[in-house]
């Protein structure tokens, strides 16, 4: 599975190293020089001695620190590619020809670097051999003017030949220096993630593709996913820079041979990842640079998007304030077509249409903050603030900020894992945080909720708790679904659940089985109610076994069947009357005289029939046949076909 991109060196390298510069000025010969590879590898690019394509070759700079080097077009027209190329990378080599000084491609190329985050850098003057000194200190001006509103001002500027190797070891001593204190740019840490820059078919492998690998370790025989399009594959090899290797770690270039997918299956744009790891987004809140020759952004605009080594048409919208010429500020992409796997802290360029005074077309770019973006009207200042909050790209805040925005629906660990790509042991670490401070509170299903969600869904229990008590006075409580069907749709039940739990656990309100009160309530009479309450003991007491029905209770009573249901179930709460099967209520004193005799002659004859059952009971079947049932559901009874028996002795 060796390809000619892929020859050299081994599982050593951790940073990349992209060059950048106007076409012609000399990079591919450049890193031929340094590596001892032609990244020109297709006969168009060596025909016409441009570099049309992604090269790549691994670059040795002694004392165990090596590489991984991309050499990009500096063609204008091949601006997409060399974001693609540049995405990916650490640190940048800008190759400026002495002969020429800085031109419109370098101008370019170093802006987008910037709005890539790539801050790390050494310059190459090439072609240092074709000048004089005053040429020479000419380009090294122009460089350094260039350079110096830039993050890139202190960059070492290094007078090169490729022809005859002047200056070549003092260019890897620039490197090797800047390169040994560079922290990695891209992220080494979450799920992995390789945008695919290179895929084809190798005799006897099958499907390979290649990229730099970002966010966490890949091994072999891993089942991974293709993004946006969800085909999934199993990882047959890996390899980095021809070394084959059984896990490869972020940061380095590498191979993979990819088992259950096609060629056509994998172009490049999709991006390799572990199933399920990432969310595919329509739209994103992002964090936006605008370069200063560019028009004021102050409605949605069509752009160009390029992230990753792919290329969209996207509708970019200000958020908050317009986004003025050479400032900074909030927007939301709109991607059009289908959804993209981005992750907070990815890094993208936005192009226009027509050329700008920079010489290119590229308008700005910046970093996503939210690939899961609320729906907010974009002048809501709360968006603005939110957003505010996760540019600061701490763990804790970028964790609290979607459980906050979540609301009184939660947000579950794996959603948050997604959301912010920080992997599972960062968001951990931040709950632990959280939780520890009170800021968020989890409910025994793994549900994460914001304090202040949880006091509100509080605050709505309670009330609503209180003005069932106002309503049904009569009642003991409320049953917790009832309760729980109170709060807005979007709350979950073990929301509601651990809303409850942290109120009885208060003393505010009290659980008895399915019923919920107020810990201070007790079920009254009122004064109508009351006599009403008296009339019935008396009834039921003269009534015995043969008291009247519902609906002629109410008829006798004169009130309504909802009243009188509600009186009958506080008298049999309080003790006074039984309810039996069908809706009917006997006097207690009554059903406790006729258990007694049910149990005697069970336990004297052994079984029950119903002829016997009556005649015992000494009523019709109409009262009969509720006691019978009322018998067997207390489990005194168990019928036997036509006949009782005694369930326990």
């Amino acid at each position: 599975m060796v390809s000619r991109e892929q020859r050299g060196g081994g599982e050593g390298h951790r940073l990349a190293l992209g060059t950048a510069g106007h076409i012609d000025h000399g990079k591919t010969a450049l890193v031929r020089a340094l590596t001892g590879v032609d990244t020109d590898r297709l006969p168009e690019e060596q025909a016409r001695g441009i570099t049309i394509e992604l090269g790549f070759a691994p670059l040795d700079l002694g004392d165990g620190l090596s590489l991984s080097l991309v050499d990009v077009p500096g063609h204008e027209g091949l601006v997409r590619t060399m974001v693609a190329g540049a995405s990916g990378i650490d640190l940048l080599l800008l190759v400026v020809a002495a002969d020429e000084g800085v031109m419109p491609q370098t101008r370019e190329h170093v802006a987008i670097c910037g709005l890539l985050g790539v801050d790390r850098g050494v310059v190459a003057l090439s072609k240092s051999d074709l000048v004089d000194d005053e040429m020479r200190a000419l380009a090294e001006a122009d460089v350094t003017e260039l350079l110096a509103p830039t993050p890139l001002a202190d960059a070492p500027v290094v007078a090169v030949s490729s022809l005859s190797g002047e200056g070549i070891e003092a260019l890897r001593a620039a490197l090797r220096e800047v390169a040994a204190s560079a922290p990695p740019r891209t992220g080494r840490g979450g799920a992995p993630r390789l945008w695919i820059d290179r895929v084809f078919a190798m005799r006897g492998f099958g499907t390979v593709v290649t990229g730099t690998l970002v966010g966490g370790a890949l091994a072999v025989g891993e089942e991974v996913e293709l993004r946006p399009s969800g085909r999934r594959a199993r990882v047959r090899g890996l390899q980095s820079f021809g070394a084959p290797v059984e896990r490869a770690q972020p940061g380095i270039r590498c191979a993979l041979n990819l088992q259950g997918i096609e060629v056509a299956d994998a172009p490049r744009g999709q991006v390799v990842a572990r199933p399920g790891a990432l969310l595919a987004t329509g739209a994103a809140d992002v964090a936006l640079g605008w370069l200063a020759e560019s028009p004021r952004l102050d409605a949605p605009a069509s752009v160009e998007l390029l992230v990753g080594t792919t290329e969209r048409r996207a509708r970019l919208a200000p958020i908050g304030a317009s986004v003025e010429p050479g400032a900074e500020g909030f927007a939301r992409l709109h991607v059009e077509g289908e959804p993209l796997p981005l992750l907070p802290g990815d890094r993208f360029v936005v192009r226009g249409f027509a050329r700008t005074a920079l010489g290119g077309a590229t308008l700005g770019g910046g970093t996503v903050l939210d690939a899961a973006p609320p729906r907010r009207r974009l002048s809501d200042p709360a968006l603005m603030r939110d957003l505010a909050r996760l540019a600061r790209r701490e763990p804790e805040t970028d964790v609290r900020v979607r459980i906050e925005r979540a609301g009184l629906a939660g947000a579950s660990r794996d959603a948050l894992v997604r959301e912010t790509g920080l992997g599972a042991a960062a968001v951990d670490a931040a709950l632990a945080s959280l939780e520890a401070a009170a800021a968020v509170v989890t409910a025994d299903s793994g549900l994460r909720l914001g304090g202040p969600a949880v006091e509100r869904l509080e605050v709505a229990l309670l009330a609503a708790l209180d003005a069932f008590h106002r309503e049904e006075p009569l009642r003991p409580g409320m049953s917790a679904s009832a309760l729980r069907g109170r709060l807005p749709e979007n709350v979950p039940v073990p929301a509601a659940e651990l809303a409850l739990a942290r109120l009885a656990e208060r003393g505010a309100l009290v659980r008895e089985a399915d019923l919920v009160r107020r810990a201070d309530h007790r079920a009254e009479l009122s004064g109508e109610d009351r006599t009403l309450a008296d009339r019935i003991r008396s009834d039921a007491r003269a009534a015995g076994l043969e008291p009247p029905l519902l609906r002629e209770w109410s008829e006798r009573l004169g009130v309504p069947a909802e009243q009188l249901r509600d009186v009958l179930a506080f008298l049999e709460r309080a003790g006074d009357l039984v309810r039996a099967p069908g809706d009917v209520w006997f006097d207690r004193a009554a059903v406790d005289a006729l258990r007694a005799q049910v149990t005697a002659h069970l336990e004297a004859h052994g079984s029950l029939g119903t002829p016997t059952y009556k005649k015992l009971i000494g009523t019709t079947r109409k009262w009969a046949v509720p006691l019978m049932e009322l018998f067997d559901e207390e489990k005194l009874t168990l019928r036997k076909g036509e006949a009782r028996i005694l369930r326990r002795r």
